[in-house]
C-alpha cells in the first residue's frame, strides 16, 4: 500500500479513537478481537491487512456487549446470527445477490 493509503487508514483509525504511530513500520503486528471477546494475537497490522480484518468485523478493542442487548444479532431479513462476524458474513450474501440482480 502506498503512502497515501497508509495516511488514509491512519486518519480513519484516528476518527474511530485509535492512535497508530508509524503505521508503515514492518512487520507490524496487532491484537484483534472477535465479537465474542476472543483475542487474536500477533496478526498482521499492515494497512491492507488492517482494512481486511476491520471489514470482517474484528476490532482493535475487546467488545463490550452485543449490539441489541439480547445476545443475538439479527438481519433485516430475519436471519439470526450467533455473532457480529456471522451477521456481517450473512450481509455480504445480500450484497452479492443485489449485485447479481443489477446485471
Amino acid at each position: 500500500m502506498d503512502t497515501k493509503g497508509r495516511k488514509e487508514l491512519q486518519a480513519e483509525l484516528k476518527r474511530q479513537g485509535f492512535l497508530i504511530q508509524d503505521i508503515g513500520r514492518w512487520p507490524a503486528k496487532a491484537t484483534y478481537y472477535k465479537d465474542t471477546g476472543e483475542a487474536m494475537h500477533n496478526l498482521p497490522a499492515d494497512p491492507f491487512s488492517m482494512q481486511r480484518y476491520l471489514r470482517r468485523g474484528f476490532t482493535l478493542t475487546p467488545p463490550v456487549s452485543p449490539s441489541n442487548g439480547e445476545g443475538e444479532f439479527k438481519c433485516e431479513c430475519g436471519f439470526v446470527a450467533k455473532s457480529k462476524f456471522g451477521l456481517q458474513a450473512h450481509k455480504r450474501k445480500h450484497e452479492r445477490e443485489s449485485e447479481q440482480g443489477e446485471k
